[in-house]
């Protein structure tokens, strides 16, 4: 079947806020569900201490920008440094955060990775908060899941259609503002890469993160080893499983606060 228009849809995903995305349901219905995790159930935030007002934070993994928004709302002076490596996705991100003050925000067309370079991702036309570096991961009841939405099957393989995305690759310490005494938060959410994207920190760049917080796909004891890294550089963990999610995912949001 062919696929639908490439002209940004406009979805209010609440009362006061409205999104571009991707157009048709499963791109809204996506928006929907991130509005909730990150607004609703605050997966990202709440078991970390109050952003300053002037926060500076890192966002790798910024899809359409639903966490940049909330950020922004809650700390009216927020510097942040906005990083998503697929360019449509992009586009959508970019537009979504026109509104906020000049020169509050950088967008970084990105992947993050242990050493800069080039990438394939697997990028998801329609659920992009599902793109990844590592489709093997993926776990196939999750797919199977999603398909069993859908009752024709061809409108289940459009839903879960990929395209395969040349992107450039930066270590997060380049994309770290070099005049920041402390940086306040780095949320991470790259389906699949996180240790890759922790290892692109400089060891002269890790004193000034204040706090992280870390979507883990724990697949080979990921969780863990994301876990030993962080302690080391001086930081208490704490783990849990994101509100909207079943455990049987696999997937935990990992926060860090300087010990």
């Amino acid at each position: 079947m062919g696929h639908e228009g490439t002209d940004p849809a406009r979805v209010r995903v609440a009362d006061d806020l409205e999104v571009l995305t991707r157009p048709g349901p499963w791109a809204a219905g996506e928006a929907h569900y991130l509005y909730h995790e990150i607004f609703t159930h605050d997966d990202y935030l709440r078991d970390l201490p109050p952003l300053r007002p002037d926060a500076v934070v890192v966002d790798a993994g910024a899809n359409i920008g639903l966490f940049a928004l909330r950020v922004a709302g809650l700390c009216p002076d927020a510097r942040l440094v906005v990083v998503e490596p697929v360019p449509a996705t992009c586009a959508l991100l970019r537009a979504n955060l026109a509104g906020l003050a000049p020169g509050s925000v950088r967008v970084v067309e990105a992947a993050l990775g242990r050493r800069s370079g080039r990438a394939v991702l697997t990028a998801y036309r329609h659920l992009s908060a599902n793109s990844t570096g590592r489709p093997w991961e993926k776990p196939a009841h999750w797919v199977a899941e999603m398909r069993e939405t859908q009752t024709d099957p061809r409108l289940a393989d459009e839903m879960l259609s990929t395209d395969l995305v040349e992107v450039e690759v930066v270590r997060l310490s380049s994309v770290l503002p070099p005049e920041a005494p402390r940086i306040d938060l780095v949320k991470v959410d790259v389906e699949g890469a996180e240790l890759e994207v922790l290892h692109g920190i400089d060891e002269r760049d890790w004193p000034r993160i204040a706090a992280l917080v870390v979507e883990v796909h724990d697949v080979d004891d990921r969780v863990r080893e994301v876990e030993r890294l962080l302690t080391r550089h001086g930081f208490e963990c704490g783990r849990r499983v994101p509100a909207m999610m079943s455990p049987d995912l696999r997937h935990h949001i990992v926060t860090a606060v300087r010990a």
